[in-house]
């Protein structure tokens, strides 16, 4: 079990908090996570548990050693699983989210050769083992997901190699198999998100192709609803169709003035790009056309005529009959496709499943229109004939239409992103270009878009100040490289932890410039996190600063970053958010809520009914007066009951515990408040508590009636009556109780 002691290596803005959940070095029970986190997917285990599917973007032949059900071994990349406690946020436990690789063929992988990047020559002509290569970004789709009846049957995690011809996969998780997709094509895969046909027959997969100059592609599958199809037929990821974007319009592209060193074109075809089409607010209007992919009276006829291994930059078609990527990219430029800068992540639309939303990241060599990145809503209609229409959200060229002062304020190189509840896209940057941070001086960020208006809000932003230490210590190899750091993987998982929508994502970041210590001596090959990014209510202030903040007689809104900070509400209705830190919370006057979220944190309610909820860590609440709600969270926690007065009802009020632990927490009592019990200080209250249901007539002080969850001082012993004492609590949860569940100070 872990929650990272280390550092936050990002730190959040705006009215967001950063609290990180894993640091690569730290060991699960008995597994540890290699680096380079990269997409996420997530779904509820069990009613306490969220389990959360990682990417590791890992190179064949890098990484250490990992062993099928069967033996086999690779290296590379590879999926791991994180169990997340829902309540706690601590990692239960952590592995191999995979046992089986059923590859392109259908069979069963059990030898290195088996896949394409299996086995790798070194530069001494060495053979070596590899594995699968660099999978990226990643989306879990829920079965069913759509109302039309559209879509995939089975819940399935789809992750794919960024590599030039490299391959889509299926993780089956209700079987711990991952199988190759041959039918969705070739591309250097950035990520796929399913979209709404409208035929409850079909299947549609939009593809983000990370490569320069790739078209936007889409895959449409019939699903076979025969009893015994197997797992792909079933959910239409055999037997399709692939189609590319045209411009209905006659757009320019790259003119052959721009040339490379050589003084050769840099864009050296004729098909339209972001010379023709850029601009923030513009728009283009387009088909989907479908290309000749798939020929099996040609399988076999692709040669490797260069003897660098590989078909994929040949023409013709491979074994199973399906294009190589240079075959697919030629059938793609005759069918007319536009050609975007380099395409990456795509997410559809919660609201509406025919809509999804791309990032282009840019390519200042060859298309000097678009250095900064795009990008683009996709609204697709499905018919006879398939048409889409693009819109440009955000064109970083412009800076918006001018919403910053230089593109280098604005939302540089989008990568990774997520299409979130609350309808605003959520947007990880990734250094693309050599101009990143020069002007600004600004670190990679997280960006919030509205859709709508085309705003941009930073919610993050990396510290380079957080390598991590002990036990895991390691260095930056080059802590002033702005923008080596990035983040990835931005996932709204706001419904599964019972949050407000577009409220709680996680995250990841890629330390690419820690490599030394535990990362090189394990094989985890770059450091980094996995991390929560979460919106607080009201202004975030002095998010690193110890601050004391006083709150006076108006209703108060604050909330605290990475501090040990002391907040005091004063008069009014106060919301006190202390963030991540050991805090010091005051509710003072008035109805208040009072939250402490990770650290180990001391809140009061003072007078009026406050609300308090301590988060993650081991947590002091005290309501006071007024009748309180109170909630530990996470850890161990401590439930104090005290006036610094003999007791009165009217002074206490009868607070509610939400969720007392019996084997966590305890109840500590004031003897200066409960004046009858006669044990020391220090110790439980051993004989003199008691559980009944007729606490009326006890003989006991502290008094527990388990039906109700009611807890009593009764001042009058065995006396009919409480005499000067009452109910002081409610254990909401009906808990078991002992006297050892209480401590008397």
């Amino acid at each position: 079990m872990v929650l990272t002691t280390q550092p936050s290596q990002m730190r959040g803005l705006n009215s967001y908090e950063v609290f990180p959940l894993f640091t690569v070095g730290e060991t699960i029970e008995d597994y540890t996570p290699p680096g380079i986190l990269d997409g996420l997917g997530a779904y509820e285990l069990d009613d306490n548990t969220i389990r959360v599917l990682a990417n590791h973007e890992l190179r064949s032949g890098v990484g250490y050693t990992y062993t099928l059900a069967n033996g086999t071994q690779f290296n590379g990349a590879r999926v791991s699983f994180f169990d997340i406690d829902k309540n706690t946020l601590e990692v239960t436990n952590s592995g191999l989210a995979y046992d089986t690789i059923i590859y392109r063929n259908g069979e069963v992988v059990d030898e290195a050769s088996d896949i394409q990047f299996g086995e790798i020559v070194d530069e001494d002509g060495v053979t070596q083992l590899g594995g699968l290569n660099r999978f990226c970004s990643s989306i879990y789709i829920e079965g069913n997901e759509f109302t039309s009846g559209s879509g995939i049957i089975d819940s399935i995690y789809f992750t794919g190699e960024e590599t030039f011809g490299g391959t889509e996969f299926a993780l089956d998780i209700e079987n711990n198999t991952l199988y190759a997709l041959p039918w969705l094509g070739k591309a250097a895969w950035e990520n796929v998100t399913q979209v709404d046909t409208g035929n409850a027959d079909e299947v549609g997969i939009l593809v983000g192709d990370d490569r320069e100059a790739a078209p936007l592609l889409l895959y449409v599958g019939e699903k076979d609803t025969a009893t015994d199809a197997g797992f792909l037929e079933r959910n239409g990821l055999a037997n399709g169709s692939l189609y590319v974007w045209v411009p209905n319009d006659d757009l320019g592209d790259t003119p052959d003035s721009v040339v490379d060193d050589d003084g050769n074109p840099e864009d050296p075809d004729t098909n339209p790009d972001p010379a023709g089409f850029n601009g923030t607010g513009n728009s283009e209007s387009g088909t989907f056309v479908e290309i000749d992919y798939y020929r099996p009276d040609q399988a076999g006829s692709a040669v490797d005529t260069d003897g660098d291994g590989s078909i994929q930059d040949e023409l013709g078609y491979d074994e199973l009959g399906f294009a190589t990527q240079f075959q697919q990219d030629t059938l793609a430029l005759e069918a007319g496709a536009f050609q975007f800068s380099r395409p990456e992540d795509v997410a559809t639309n919660p609201a509406d499943g025919t809509e999804a939303v791309l990032a282009s990241t840019g390519r200042s060599g060859r298309f000097p229109d678009d250095i900064w990145g795009i990008t683009y809503s996709v609204d697709i209609e499905f018919g006879d004939t398939i048409t889409a229409d693009l819109e440009i959200l955000y064109d970083g060229d412009d800076a918006g239409n001018g919403q910053f002062a230089d593109p280098d304020f604005g939302l540089r190189s989008p990568d990774n992103l997520d299409w979130a509840d609350d309808g605003n896209i959520y947007i990880n940057e990734d250094r693309s270009t050599g101009l990143f941070g020069d002007t600004s001086g600004e670190e990679a960020s997280i960006w919030k878009l509205d859709p709508t208006t085309g705003n941009l809000t930073r919610v993050a932003q990396m510290d380079r100040s957080a390598v991590p230490g002990s036990p895991i210590a390691q260095t930056d190899g080059d802590p002033d490289d702005i923008g080596d750091w990035e983040s990835s993987g931005i996932l709204d998982v706001s419904d599964l932890f019972d949050k407000d929508p577009g409220s709680f994502f996680l995250f990841d970041v890629q330390a690419h410039s820690l490599r030394d210590g535990v990362i090189e001596e394990e094989g985890l090959v770059q450091g980094g996190q996995l991390s929560v990014l979460s919106k607080v209510n009201g202004p975030v202030i002095n998010p690193a600063a110890d601050n004391n903040f006083n709150g006076g007689d108006d209703n108060d809104t604050v909330a605290t970053g990475g501090g040990n900070d002391t907040l005091a509400g004063g008069s009014g209705e106060d919301n006190l958010n202390g963030g991540i830190g050991s805090d010091r919370i005051l509710g003072q006057e008035d109805d208040d809520l009072l939250v402490g979220r990770l650290g180990n944190d001391f809140l009061s309610g003072g007078a009026g009914d406050d609300t308090l909820e301590g988060g993650q860590g081991r947590d002091r609440l005290n309501g006071n007066a007024g009748n309180d709600e109170l909630t530990g969270g996470g850890s161990i926690d401590r439930f104090i009951f005290n006036t610094n007065n003999a007791f009165q009802s009217t002074d206490l009020g009868v607070d509610t515990i939400t969720d007392f632990q019996p084997d966590l927490d305890l109840i500590l009592l004031d003897k200066s408040t409960f004046t009858e019990i006669t044990t020391a200080a220090g110790g439980n209250i051993g004989s003199e508590f008691a559980v009944t249901s007729s606490p009326e007539t006890s003989s006991g002080i502290i008094v527990y009636d388990s039906s109700t969850g009611n807890l009593f001082y009764n001042a009058n012993g065995s006396a009919a009556g409480f005499g000067d004492g009452g109910q002081f609590a409610i254990l909401s949860n009906n808990p078991t109780l002992t006297a050892d569940n209480f401590q008397i100070r």
